[in-house]
């Protein structure tokens, strides 16, 4: 048997991986395992491999990591017929697996399509919003870890949709009892870049001055390029401009809009606390001021770390 094993989820594709190697030859070791990258190997050397007898093991396994040519984006150069050919009749020797971090196989394909008829097809999406509370829940439980309702709430809404990145900070919980309550999530659970420019556009749009210039000298502590912040503060209010265009079209559901504009209910949460005090134009007016800050600076017009502080020094933002 040969597999296709690709998605958006790099922690669910790497135990999909792990799952099929111990199915298929047991304990994984270089003499049975061999990895190849198809943006750097010719298809020919991997099919060399393939039909090569095993001399160490009764079965080995072929891992072909950016599996590129199955999908849309492709820029292997592969032509796929000698595959094709190989997968219809396979060593029963060697087994293949083909993994991409692509969302979906390009089904228009004729060649694609067939190779996936060859193999055992599996797809790792990324979590979202209805699949992730599922996925908290279970994980918690396998830590034997005890919240209530609100705190399960707070910390789903902190969470990113990165199952990699969750496991770690429910591991950082679990080193802290079975009881877990709202304060100690707060203090443990990693704030996103993105959670401290939202704050920052907070500060901006209550004109706390202070505020600003403490978030901003955390985030130089931490290098970040002024013009980068800029882009996130960018994309904040654009998130902004796009919620308070929601609400003006007569939702007024957290989650209508966050479904509505395909982004994290959290992230629509915080934002109806801010721009339900300002009208669509007075955002889009803010934007402007960001896009004309953007463009002086990259014309050498305005230093960059300057711009961003009178920015911030201005109080008539939205």
């Amino acid at each position: 048997m040969n597999y296709v094993i690709h998605g958006e989820e790099a922690y669910q594709i790497k135990n999909a991986i792990n799952a099929v190697v111990q199915k298929e030859i047991g304990i994984r070791d270089e003499m049975n395992t061999v990895v190849y990258s198809a943006l750097d190997v010719g298809l020919d050397v991997i099919l060399a491999d393939a039909q090569t007898i095993s001399f160490f093991s009764e079965k080995k396994c072929i891992i072909i990591e950016d599996s590129e040519f199955l999908s849309a984006k492709d820029s292997t150069g592969y032509t796929l017929e000698p595959l094709l050919e190989y997968l219809k009749q396979p060593m029963d020797s060697t087994v293949l697996i083909f993994t991409g971090s692509f969302a979906k196989a390009d089904m228009r394909k004729k060649a694609v399509k067939q190779i996936l008829s060859f193999c055992k097809v599996s797809v790792c999406n990324r979590l979202d919003k209805h699949s992730l509370p599922s996925f908290v829940k279970e994980q918690l439980q396998k830590r034997q870890l005890q919240l209530s309702h609100s705190c399960f709430q707070s910390l789903c809404e902190r969470l990113p949709y990165d199952i990699g990145m969750i496991q770690n900070e429910l591991d950082k919980l679990a080193l802290y009892g079975d009881t877990i309550d709202e304060q100690l999530i707060a203090q443990l659970i990693t704030r996103s870049l993105e959670d401290d420019v939202f704050a920052l556009v907070n500060a901006v749009v209550n004109q706390d001055r202070k505020k600003c210039f403490q978030i901003w000298n955390d985030l130089q502590v931490l290098n970040k390029d002024p013009i980068y912040l800029i882009a996130l503060i960018s994309s904040q209010f654009h998130l902004l401009y796009q919620v308070r265009c929601a609400m003006q079209r007569g939702m007024n559901r957290q989650d209508e809009i966050a479904s509505q504009l395909g982004v994290h209910p959290y992230r629509v949460k915080l934002a109806l606390g801010i721009c339900h005090r300002f009208s669509a134009d007075d955002l889009l007016a803010t934007l402007n001021r960001l896009a004309e800050l953007d463009q002086s600076i990259k014309s050498g017009k305005v230093d960059k770390t300057l711009g961003l502080e009178l920015f911030l020094l201005r109080g008539d933002h939205a």
